[in-house]
């Protein structure tokens, strides 16, 4: 997974350092592990790889949110990184140490196919952290460092596998957050607006079932006048996962809404997607700023008083539920009485302000119509619209977002 422009603003600090622990503790027991059979070891040395290793394995528990690990096997997990430090060089078998290592291993087994994509990554890093703390306690015999270097290994691949799927990246909490997710073998571009607490709309570009959890997944849907797949999910307001699935394959990306809940308008209106689009563009110039919610302005009414002018006969109209909508329709009325011209359901030339257009002969408004993509800035917008949401159509609002963006 990788952002597209959310920086580093905003991060957390509480998950920051968890992921500092987590790779300083990674590179002492690792690198300690991987070097024992030509290093000699004091005391003192195993003293620092046993508690290196203990907060690295609390740092993976935390940075893993691991509330779908069982709470015996979470029990496990602690005791069997917490107790090393505390025997240091009092323990003289490799047998407890083989002990140790069997019931991790039983606790990755029976989480890992029930936790969530990754968990097993997640659990032999614990397990990793926790080996490497018992293997320190163990006389330096032929098995224990053999033991020691593939410890490492897990460490460093379990490490590499969580880093690559996005598990330690944190967007800017509050921000809206943009991500390419790899949902199996194709990666999915993944849009959360406005990435607050409270209801966020989610776009991706094709069919995808979204959720704050595995049992919460709801499918992604077309928008009229929008291109690609929209869902509603419900965020609370600290660091959590978002859940997605395509044809079975299930992944996770990290969102981090902060405390501050949403104070605009409601994203669950019709006008969300065409927000949603300007704040993409936003993001892509990577200097992403708020967006306006959308309204009808005056360019608009007049776009839309020219619209009824030009139809020679009756006028329908068709709208959604959006307060743009009902003004719009506002103005074509007025504009139809003034010039003698009824509205009529039957009508043949009809005034599409939002949903889907009915028979007819549709006039769009204007913010239904495409963009100009003709001037060179519009044609830069175009290509960054589709290298980093492939199959996103351009919009008004986002070529609007754009420009602005790229002139500050």
């Amino acid at each position: 997974m990788h952002g597209h422009g959310g920086g580093a603003v905003g991060l957390p600090l509480g998950f920051t350092l968890l992921r500092l622990v987590l790779l300083i503790a990674v590179t002492l027991a690792a690198g300690w592990a991987l070097t024992r059979p030509f290093t000699r070891t004091g005391p003192r040395t195993r003293q620092v790889v046993t508690a290196a290793a203990a907060a690295g394995g609390v740092a993976s528990l935390l940075v893993a949110d691991a509330r779908w690990l069982p709470a015996p096997a979470a029990a496990g997990v602690l005791l069997c990184l917490c107790t090393p430090p505390l025997l240091r060089d009092r323990f003289p078998g490799v047998a407890k140490c083989v002990v140790a290592l069997v019931v991790l291993g039983t606790a990755a087994a029976a989480v890992w196919f029930t936790g969530p994509p990754l968990a097993g990554a997640h659990v032999v890093l614990m397990a990793g952290f926790a080996g490497v703390a018992w293997v320190a306690l163990c006389p330096p015999t032929l098995m224990v460092r053999l033991v020691g270097i593939g410890l490492g290994v897990a460490l460093l691949v379990s490490l590499a596998q969580i880093t690559v799927a996005g598990h330690l990246v944190t967007p800017p909490a509050g921000r809206p957050v943009l991500s390419r997710v790899p949902v199996g073998a194709t990666p999915v571009d993944v849009l959360v607006v406005p990435h607050r607490p409270g209801w966020n709309l989610v776009h991706t570009a094709g069919p995808l079932k979204v959720g704050n959890a595995p049992n919460a997944l709801v499918d992604a849907e077309e928008r009229p006048g929008a291109s690609g797949r929209w869902a509603l999910v419900w965020l609370g307001g600290v660091r959590a996962s978002l859940w997605l699935e395509r044809d079975g394959v299930r992944a996770t990306m990290p969102v981090s809404p902060g405390e501050e809940p949403w104070d605009g308008p409601d994203v669950r209106g019709p006008e969300a997607p065409e927000h949603a689009s300007a704040v993409l563009a936003s993001l892509l110039t990577g200097r992403p700023a708020d967006q306006p919610w959308p309204t009808l302005t005056e360019a608009d009414a007049a776009a839309l008083r020219a619209t009824v002018a030009a139809i020679p006969g009756p006028v329908a109209l068709a709208g959604d539920s959006s307060d743009r909508s009902a003004k719009a329709a506002e103005v074509v009325r007025a504009e139809a009485a003034r010039l003698g011209k009824p509205v009529q359901d039957s009508a043949a030339d009809v005034v599409l302000l939002g949903g889907r257009p009915g028979p007819g002969r549709v006039h769009p408004a204007p913010w239904l119509r495409p963009p100009d993509l003709s001037g060179p800035e519009a044609q830069r917008y175009a290509r960054a619209l589709e290298a980093a949401f492939p199959g996103e159509s351009p919009t008004t609002a986002g070529l609007t977002a754009w420009t602005a963006g790229r002139s500050q």
